[in-house]
């Protein structure tokens, strides 16, 4: 195989990558230095795999970063003659390739784990930002402002100015671990082609973007452990049935300069509000049918949730979300992947791991109706 462009990639690079804090598809994506357009086609290929409005959007952010992360590795490969269908030994382990080759195969790990979170995950669409710090506790700053102290007020030439203070609540969010093995035989590795263990890669990278999504659907409605975190519920008006009225008044919840822009609900509720005369849109159906893309009613884009992961979420709950105010991702490092071998047993294992915490910014940004 042709050598690439960067020459030596081995455990220096990654320990390089990890003194620099920054994760090493980055730091492969500035070696390489591929071209906009090269980015952009990334970007676009995973853009137009999404189900929902996309444009403008955290998540779209999300996904051009991670275009930019992966458009050096995917170069790499190509310029070394390295294509979806050959095997993992051929690719990465056959004798007659560089030793910089298999070095590559940590990245190509991580950027399939990464792309399988970014398919199913709604964490890059919910929340405002991703912060990230060096430690598994972050301490937390809210502003306790309110609109007494925040409005203006009419005074009379040469009068004092009305005075606002910002008063902070101290507190602290701790971030949990995430992580799964991956074993597999010497056998299975070397006959594998690249374009299957990247399917098995991207499923473990969507468990562990629904796991993600679970936990913050929870902090969303149950706090951080934070005083004044947790929303209070409202209920429908007919209790177990969800009506017309009960979704405006679900809209209606959020304060002025507040927008419902994101909904999770379960199958059941789903269905009520799709069925709903008033959303009962032909257009909207036509749409549906031709793109699988849920209309959205009341402007909100509608997500589809039915993972049991979050109790406090269960089959009665509609969560509603303005993602420009509400949650904060906090991340320690990257997603970590280190690998061992059972020479006994000729096992291949390699772990994957990270740190993730959820705050909630803004409690008047989140609004839960229990139906």
């Amino acid at each position: 195989m042709s050598k690439g462009i960067v020459k030596e990639i081995d455990k220096g690079f990654y320990e390089e990558a990890r003194q620099k804090n920054i994760h090493p598809l980055t730091m492969l994506t500035q070696l390489v230095n591929p071209e906009p357009p090269e980015i952009e086609k990334i970007a676009e290929r995973m853009l137009a795999r999404c189900g929902w409005k996309w444009a403008g959007t955290p998540y779209e952010d999300r996904v051009r970063d991670w275009a930019y992360m992966c458009a050096g590795l995917e170069k790499e490969l190509e310029v070394r003659g390295i294509s979806k269908s050959d095997t993992v030994e051929k690719a990465f382990f056959a004798s007659s390739n560089a030793a910089g080759t298999q070095g590559l195969f940590p990245a190509f790990l991580a950027s399939q784990i990464i792309a399988g979170q970014l398919a199913v995950s709604l964490v890059p669409i919910c929340c405002l930002s991703e912060v990230r710090i060096s430690s598994h506790v972050q301490e937390k700053v809210q502003i306790t402002d309110t609109t007494g102290t925040r409005q203006t007020r009419h005074i009379g030439e040469g009068s004092d100015m009305p005075k606002t203070s910002i008063a902070k609540l101290q507190g602290s969010i701790a971030l949990q671990k995430y992580g799964r093995m991956l074993e597999a035989t010497y056998e299975t590795v070397r006959l594998m082609h690249l374009d299957i263990i990247s399917l098995q890669l991207q499923r473990m990278g969507r468990q562990i973007g629904i796991d993600e999504t679970d936990d913050m659907i929870e902090t969303m409605q149950s706090g951080d452990g934070n005083a004044g975190s947790a929303t209070t519920p409202v209920s429908a008006a007919t209790p177990g049935t969800l009506l017309y009225s009960d979704v405006v008044a679900l809209w209606q919840q959020f304060p002025i300069g507040y927008e419902m822009r994101q909904v999770i609900t379960n199958d059941v509720e789903l269905k009520n509000v799709l069925t709903m005369a008033e959303f009962k849109d032909p257009m909207a159906g036509f749409d549906f049918v031709r793109t699988g893309v849920l209309p959205g009613p009341l402007g909100a884009t509608w997500h589809r949730w039915t993972s049991t992961g979050s109790a406090t979420f269960g089959a009665n709950r509609v969560l509603a979300v303005d993602d420009r105010l509400a949650m904060v991702l906090y991340r320690e490092g990257d997603l970590l992947e280190e690998a061992d071998q059972l020479i006994d047993k000729q096992i291949h294992r390699r772990t994957m791991s990270e740190w993730v915490g959820f705050m909630v910014w803004d409690p008047a940004a989140i609004s839960v109706m229990t139906v």
